[in-house]
């Protein structure tokens, strides 16, 4: 009864910090892949992402049983950190509640994510591993976590390798590429089904190199702290080879490619953090710890939004239950009529916060609606800007936010509207042109 209490609590306060933590563009376009499913439209090939898709088809199935909301979302994400807890608590008994409060302290990590899925499933296979459990069931899972971000769950594999050079183990192998073949499979045939293969080799193999190659926003020191988290796993493989644990944590640095920016490498910092966990020392209740930390994390953010003047629930469509303040609602509603305004002709959003908009108006995504660099598959820019050559009798609409140096939108998107458009009108950050 004790534990029931204690996750219906844990429930309970995460699902309010999860709709009262600052909004975050990847929290929208996660969101924004499922509705898309939801509406019936097809990945890569009626809207673009460079992942693979488990993750926002899983998410899609409770938008169809309970409506499309961002609520819905995440009370499924609450659920999917309730169980990352109970395995945790698996792993690590009662030092379970230390990586919890690291893993709240670091909100942005916990956001409705297939990061975060990624990291679930990383978590599960480890447990499976330690309690030598069924290997089709581990060749399953690494097939969803292929199928929930492709460079994560190939690395993933790798580990599975040492059961063959290591201990000869041939039938160990053989069952987990049985398990992982069933997902991989179901897949290949949806790709087939929807004659969307194509687009997929372009998004999410070909455009990688492009996505790599311009999206690198790191800096000298997380990359120096990475190297070093790396160095120490490598040495601690050495020191001892037959912990299978230590080669899954190494693959799991794989999250920092391409990107190794801060965000990806706080991530596998977090996973770092499972190589010493058993060895700090702390004589307290760290159930009453856990729980007062994230009772703390609530008010503190409860505090700030309340000086700002509480706004909850409110009017925008889609987003009622997710903490939206009055001056951005605001904000929303006039943009949201500005670019209704123009419903005679075809309005392009060519900025970050596209998506948002899209899923408030509900109308339907296309290609022009995510144009972050890579996005567009190998060669993106250049497509991007033939596409948008074709769109003469349209209204383009981008944020001089975008042109900040740490963004991914494709500045030759923006700079082909500048170059080539005439404004017509502009409201808050947003910018509205016409063709000349």
């Amino acid at each position: 009864m004790r534990k029931i209490i204690k996750y219906l609590l844990m429930f309970v306060g995460i699902l309010f910090f999860l709709n009262i933590i600052p909004f975050d563009l990847d929290e929208i376009w996660n969101y924004g892949f499922a509705n898309n499913i939801y509406q019936g439209l097809i990945p890569y090939k009626d809207f673009n992402m460079v992942i693979t898709p488990f993750f926002p088809f899983f998410i899609s199935l409770f938008l169809h049983l309970f409506g499309s909301n961002a609520l819905v979302v995440n009370i499924v994400q609450t659920i999917l950190i309730l169980v990352t807890y109970f395995f945790l608590e698996k792993l690590f008994d009662e030092k379970a509640n230390l990586l919890f409060i690291v893993l709240i302290g670091n909100f942005d990590l916990i956001y409705a994510s297939y990061n975060y899925f990624a990291f679930l499933i990383f978590l599960i296979i480890l447990y499976l591993e330690e309690k030598k459990k069924s290997d089709y069931l581990i060749g399953f899972l690494l097939g969803l976590a292929i199928l929930t971000k492709q460079s994560i769950g190939c690395f993933l594999c790798l580990p599975t390798l040492y059961y063959v050079i290591k201990e000869k183990k041939i039938d160990k192998l053989v069952k987990r590429i049985l398990g992982m073949l069933i997902p991989i499979s179901i897949f290949i045939l949806y790709l087939v089904v929807t004659d969307s293969y194509r687009q997929f080799l372009d998004l999410c193999l070909f455009g990688l190199f492009d996505f790599g190659k311009k999206n690198y926003i790191g800096n000298v020191f997380v990359i120096i702290i990475l190297v070093l988290s790396l160095i120490t796993t490598i040495y601690l493989i050495i020191k001892n080879p037959n912990d299978i644990k230590k080669y899954y944590i190494l693959a799991f640095s794989s999250i920092a490619l391409p990107m190794l920016d801060s965000f990806h490498i706080k991530f596998f910092l977090f996973v770092f953090l499972f190589l010493f966990i058993d060895k700090v020392q702390l004589k307290l209740n760290l159930d009453l710890l856990c729980l007062g930390f994230l009772l703390g994390m609530n008010l503190l953010c409860l505090k700030k939004e309340v000086k700002d003047g509480l706004n909850f629930p409110n009017s925008i469509n889609h987003f009622e239950y997710r903490y939206i303040s009055k001056e951005h609602e605001k904000e929303t509603k006039q943009v949201v009529k500005a670019i209704k305004k123009y419903k005679d002709k075809k309005v392009l959003c060519l900025f970050e916060q596209s998506y948002y908009y899209k899923i408030v108006m509900d109308e339907k995504v296309n290609y022009f609606d995510l144009i972050n660099t890579g996005n567009w598959g190998y060669n993106g820019s250049e497509k991007l800007k033939k596409a948008l050559e074709k769109e003469k009798n349209s209204i383009f609409v981008i944020n001089k936010d975008s042109f900040i140096d740490n963004k991914q939108t494709d500045k030759v998107a923006l700079n082909y509207v500048l170059d080539n458009g005439k404004k017509i009108e502009q409201i808050y950050g947003f910018e509205f042109y016409e063709m000349e």
